[in-house]
């Protein structure tokens, strides 16, 4: 058997959904083509663009995910791993570009599996991963890729669902070579935040995912409070951000009322195009330069994907299951099985902290020490206490309850 080392990292069946009516190929673009040093000296660089590529020759890497051993070359995780995702996923992704309901119900998990893997299978998703493991090699960081499969999907079905519909527009969807993109309004592609290979982490309240289906339609994810009250903190992490636990969700909770506008379908581009990598694709070639009729700025994009208020009532709430065991499942909003205690929730300060002050985030250190050159995303929370606020409070409440066990005991003694 033939050696499979051209890897697909954007499935060439996704890419056929891309299509405009009546061909086979997709308008393709290298936004970073490579460069020639001739022998005078002179720099040319290669053509960055082509307006008819088979899905053969678009989005894959040689042995991306080829393991090695001694001399030889495995194909195992192209084949195997990979050969299956890419079947499941592709009906997923049909379910949910249709409206039937039982396709959802059937291929609900699946979908956010595939959504999972697509986002670190991609060269940039490889990078991000080797730069959290500097040291590994590459049979380990294919090992480490599979290891941290459905990592967000708990976060992302505990989300607000939306489908929007460019079927209205004379623009399309395009199609990138990191399709899960990740908007946050307050962290533009210059942020550090967002520096390759790292993008917004999908926690932050305002952070928001992307991925179209084809060039029709597109798969908004937003955090619940994001959806509820835009002005809240973009930076600070949702509510109860908790990776690889069981949830319960409606399955068959998806917006699916907006029809985006030419303009809007270009914004959406535009976002998918600054979080890309190196390629991107699409049905037409002038859909791939969104950034000349898109003027404003990226904060200023936040309008364009955001949920209709009227339909959030489809999300949140409080959930209680019975089972014939008599047993009760319990789930808030936010997929936690208990209420929160009243006294571990902490009011952050109202005014914004000097160096000098305490720090908000219960070290016992200053600001200036402690959080102030830490960016927001990055600092503990301050409406909850910390592992120190905490060991002081169980370590008043004893004091509290010696003291007054033995004033009984001392009582009891002087009575006697």
């Amino acid at each position: 058997m033939s050696v499979t080392r051209h890897n697909h990292y954007v499935p060439q069946w996704y890419q056929e959904g891309f299509f405009e009516p009546g061909r086979s190929s997709l308008a393709y673009v290298d936004m970073t083509p490579e460069r020639q040093v001739l022998p005078d000296g002179r720099v040319i660089t290669q053509n960055g663009a082509w307006n008819d590529t088979p899905t053969s020759k678009a989005f894959f890497h040689k042995d991306l995910y080829s393991t090695f051993f001694g001399t030889s070359v495995n194909d195992e995780i192209e084949r195997q791993l990979f050969g299956d995702i890419d079947g499941r996923g592709s009906k997923a992704v049909r379910a949910f570009s249709g409206t039937d309901v039982r396709e959802w119900h059937k291929h609900f998990q699946t979908l956010f599996e595939y959504l999972d893997i697509q986002k670190i299978r991609t060269p940039k998703g490889l990078d991000w991963l080797k730069s959290q493991y500097p040291k590994l090699s590459q049979n380990e960081l294919m090992y480490e890729m599979q290891g941290i499969r459905m990592m967000h999907c708990t976060i992302w079905v505990g989300g607000v669902r939306e489908i929007v519909s460019a079927e209205s527009s004379d623009v399309k969807f395009i199609i990138s070579d990191h399709p899960i993109t990740i908007y946050n309004h307050a962290v533009s592609p210059k942020d550090k935040l967002s520096a390759y290979p790292f993008d917004p982490g999908i926690a932050l309240r305002a952070s928001q995912t992307i991925f179209p289906f084809n060039r029709d339609q597109c798969l908004i994810l937003s955090n619940l409070e994001y959806a509820q009250d835009p002005n809240t903190s973009p930076l600070e992490k949702r509510t109860f951000a908790r990776n690889y636990r069981r949830s319960m969700t409606r399955i068959d909770a998806f917006i699916r009322t907006r029809k985006l506008t030419a303009q809007e379908v270009a914004q959406v581009n535009f976002v998918l195009k600054s979080r890309a990598k190196r390629f991107i694709g699409a049905g037409r070639k002038e859909w791939l330069y969104p950034e000349k009729i898109v003027s404003q700025e990226w904060g200023d994009l936040q309008k364009t994907f955001l949920p209709p208020r009227d339909e959030l009532f489809h999300f949140g709430g409080e959930m209680f299951v019975k089972y014939e065991s008599g047993d009760v499942h319990y789930q808030d909003e936010f997929g936690r099985t208990e209420k929160p205690r009243e006294f571990l929730i902490k009011k952050p300060p109202e005014k914004p902290v000097r160096p000098g002050d305490v720090c908000g985030c219960g070290s016992g250190n200053s600001f200036k020490a402690c959080c102030q050159s830490k960016p927001e995303a990055l600092r503990p929370l301050w409406s909850e206490p910390s592992i120190r606020e905490r060991n002081l409070m169980l370590q008043n409440a004893s004091r509290r309850f010696l003291s007054s066990t033995g004033r009984r005991i001392g009582f009891k003694s002087a009575a006697n």
